[in-house]
């Protein structure tokens, strides 16, 4: 899969998806996902916002809601 992100010159492709920190606002209920994109030659730190949840989340929402963002930002 090859990504492209605005605030990079570059395309990341077949990265490594390492999900680094999930910062949650428990009063409004969302999180933002600290994400680095990792190839031989790099890392490319990246911020996801927007996740939102009713009463809890698991580790496996987060994974899932990522790759679901990151498709976003996919090379067609």
């Amino acid at each position: 899969m090859i990504y492209a992100f605005d605030q990079f010159k570059t395309q990341i492709t077949d990265p490594t998806v390492h999900i680094e920190k999930v910062v949650d606002n428990i009063a409004e209920k969302t999180c933002s996902v600290e994400v680095l994109l990792s190839v031989e030659s790099a890392s490319f730190s990246i911020t996801l916002d927007g996740f939102t949840y009713s009463d809890t989340w698991e580790d496996s929402d987060i994974d899932k809601w990522v790759k679901t963002e990151l498709e976003k930002h996919a090379e067609k």
